[in-house]
């Protein structure tokens, strides 16, 4: 499985994906709130605390059906309220995409009006990168904190991928239930060959997927390193954790392990486990990168990402930045500034104070300014 990336010239005509509205109805700290964005730079500033990421979180949650913060969809409706509403209206078509979410119940999408029911009916359609402070686990975390963000960025590329995502983990969970039962009491290995022929047949799927985006990555990725990080060196890689190449070896390694996987209560194998390895300099950036150096690689791979995405889109995606230029000294700072006004389309960002934005993006941007959970022009 691969995908290719068109080499033409990306258009500079606003995408139909900008957004012309944003619509905010008991989210956090908003009880009600309607802001018309400009279709390039918007900068919201504000005090810590007044809800100027709970306004990029929005976004980010209509793009990706996801919360920058938190794990409980809850924690986002106002204390009080029955529901939390974000909505954009896209402004080349007037056309609204809605998310609705409301306690104990799974979060709904619509569409105009029409719901949709599944997640790849909702990514891709305001595709977006997002540099926040919940980013640093992509570097500092887990394995698995950097699956997800592979995760999110092909799902966002390839409706192909996020459908090959669902049955792989719908077929783990069930191979996983069916190894703890076994512990119990044996099971057939017909019951195991189903969902193991799943996993198999989309864990190459995925596999192949990340392998070609990162690809894809590392070369920008490490040129933005060179550029942020005075000199850095930046390499990406996907270790796997058996040899698998092919769908058959996969199977077979599955069914070689189970015995293991039983003793376990958990499957050992396949593109769960896998890892995106991050270096610095040829050392692994967890362990060895300082917290500067950390968050400068972070930045080079969101802005490689940007790029492979405006390439796929032949437009810029949406650029969501909360609060990030602070974290920089002034030389990284500008040459950040620098790259995102050369080659981003519609951003908004979020600062404590406008100035932090430089003056290059404070002249272009449409200005707002935050306070307790109310937003007013600048």
């Amino acid at each position: 499985m691969s995908f290719v990336i068109p080499e033409e010239t990306v258009e500079t005509e606003t995408p139909p994906y900008c957004v012309g509205r944003l619509r905010l109805e008991d989210y956090r700290n908003y009880e009600c709130a309607e802001v018309e964005l400009d279709p390039g730079f918007n900068l919201f500033s504000g005090a810590n605390g007044q809800g100027k990421t709970n306004l990029l979180e929005a976004l980010y949650l209509v793009a990706t059906s996801k919360l920058l913060r938190g794990n409980r969809d809850a924690e986002a409706i106002r204390e009080g309220a029955a529901r939390a509403v974000a909505e954009v209206e896209f402004s080349a078509s007037g056309s609204t995409m809605t998310m609705i979410l409301t306690p104990g119940v799974r979060k709904k999408a619509i569409l105009n009006g029409a719901s949709l029911p599944r997640a790849a009916d909702v990514l891709g359609r305001l595709p977006c990168v997002c540099f926040s402070s919940a980013d640093l686990p992509i570097v500092a975390g887990q394995p698995a904190d950097r699956r997800l963000f592979l995760d999110l960025v092909l799902s966002q590329l390839f409706p192909a991928y996020i459908r090959s995502l669902t049955v792989y983990r719908r077929a783990l969970d069930q191979r996983n239930a069916l190894l703890k039962q076994a512990q119990e009491r044996p099971q057939p290995g017909s019951l195991f060959q189903a969902w193991e022929s799943d996993l198999a047949e989309h864990g190459c799927i995925l596999r192949a997927f990340r392998r070609e985006l990162v690809e894809r990555l590392e070369p920008v990725a490490a040129c933005r390193q060179d550029l942020l990080g005075m000199g850095e060196g930046l390499g990406l890689s996907i270790e796997t954790c058996d040899p698998s190449g092919d769908p058959q070896s996969l199977l077979d390694r599955l069914e070689v392990t189970r015995p293991h996987d039983i003793a376990r209560g958990s499957t050992q194998v396949g593109p769960h486990r896998d890892e995106l390895a991050i270096r610095i300099d040829g050392r692994e950036a967890r362990l060895y990168g300082s917290q500067g150096q950390q968050r400068t690689a972070i930045i080079a791979l969101k802005l490689a990402v940007l790029a492979v995405a405006t390439e796929h889109h032949r437009a810029p995606p949406l650029l969501l930045l909360d609060d990030i230029f602070s974290d920089l000294d002034k030389n990284r700072r500008q040459k950040l500034i620098e790259t995102i006004t050369s080659s981003a389309g519609q951003v908004v960002l979020t600062c404590t104070e406008r100035e932090q934005a430089g003056e290059e993006i404070v002249g272009r941007a449409r200005s707002f300014l935050v306070s307790k959970g109310t937003v007013v022009p600048a």
